[in-house]
Parts: C-alpha cells; structure tokens; sequence
C-alpha cells in the first residue's frame, strides 16, 4: 500500500540562529520522510529600536528575511503537520501564530511538534499549551529533541510518521 502524501509546515521564530538550525534539521528529517515540506520564519513582535540595540540580533535578522518568508494563510490549511521551533527564551511569536490558527482556522485533525532549544520545559509547556488551544494533536516529544540538530531531525522524522499514520487512520475511517 502507497504511503499518503504528507505535507509539513515547519515554522519558527528565531533571534540568534540557534531556533533556526532545529528547524531546519527537522525539516531535513521531515523531507527523509518523503514530505513535502514548507519552511516559514514568523516575524519580530519586538520593535525595531529593541532590535536595532542589538547588533546580533539585527544582523541575523538582515539574513534570515533575505532566506525566508513569513507563514501565508494557505499553509496551515495545506499542512497535515506543524512544526513550531522557538528560542527557549521568547515562545512569544509561535504562541501568538497559534492564537491566530485558533481564531482563523480549523486545525482540528493535524498534529503540531513544538520544538525548543534546550529542551526548555517551560517554553515547551507554553508553545505546546498554545497548540493545543488551536486544536492541535501533539506529537510525541523527547526532552534530547531539541538538544542538538541531530536530535531535531530525528524528531522531523518520528513527527512525520506520527501525522501520516494520524492521516491514514482518519482516510481509513473516512472510506468505511
């Protein structure tokens, strides 16, 4: 039997680079998975004269909007899976991005894998309480996760089998 079609959505926020790599390493384990991915960095909610103060955090800024785009409305709808990546410290933008799915669409049926730096807990906690609030099923997480790049692809991965055997049950139901 064919494996589904899967198609994740990896979205991040990052200041520094480090919330940036686990999502890019998950996304490589997503694409191991044979998913179709979709990589998208959620803007700065901080105001430009905080950022600007902080020669590091601008400069990366400079970069990663040259490489990326924000998330468009189509891709969750698109998605059967979420990866949400925020820095240990600042889970503010991805909970904000969840509040928005919660008020405009429907995620009921697709699965978020909150990812964090570190394994912050309390990060974690908030990002996953704010996917959960949006309707998200969550994906089975590991505290070494988010400890290295290797540990987030292979998070991509076990995220990604986890969605598409979510995805097949619910054709497999749909079809009875």
């Amino acid at each position: 039997m064919p494996m589904a079609e899967l198609n994740v959505l990896v979205v991040f926020y990052s200041r520094y680079g480090e919330a940036e790599k686990l999502a890019l390493a998950a996304g490589v384990g997503a694409i191991q998975m044979k998913a179709n991915i979709r990589l998208r960095r959620l803007a700065d909610l901080t105001d430009a004269a905080t950022i600007g103060a902080d020669a590091r955090w601008k400069a990366n800024l400079d970069r990663m909007n040259m490489d990326y785009v924000a998330p468009r409305p189509a891709d969750p709808e698109w998605a059967d899976l979420i990866v949400l990546a925020a820095p240990a410290n600042a889970p503010r933008e991805v909970e904000e991005y969840c509040r928005q799915l919660q008020a405009t669409a429907s995620m009921a049926g697709k699965m978020a894998a909150p990812l964090v730096p570190g394994g912050a807990a309390d990060c974690y906690r908030r990002i996953s309480a704010a996917a959960t609030a949006a309707g998200f099923v969550l994906a089975p997480a590991d505290p070494a996760d988010g400890q290295h790049t290797d540990g987030a692809r292979m998070y991509g991965r076990r995220a990604s089998e986890a969605a598409r055997a979510m995805k097949d049950q619910s054709s497999g139901s749909k079809r009875l």
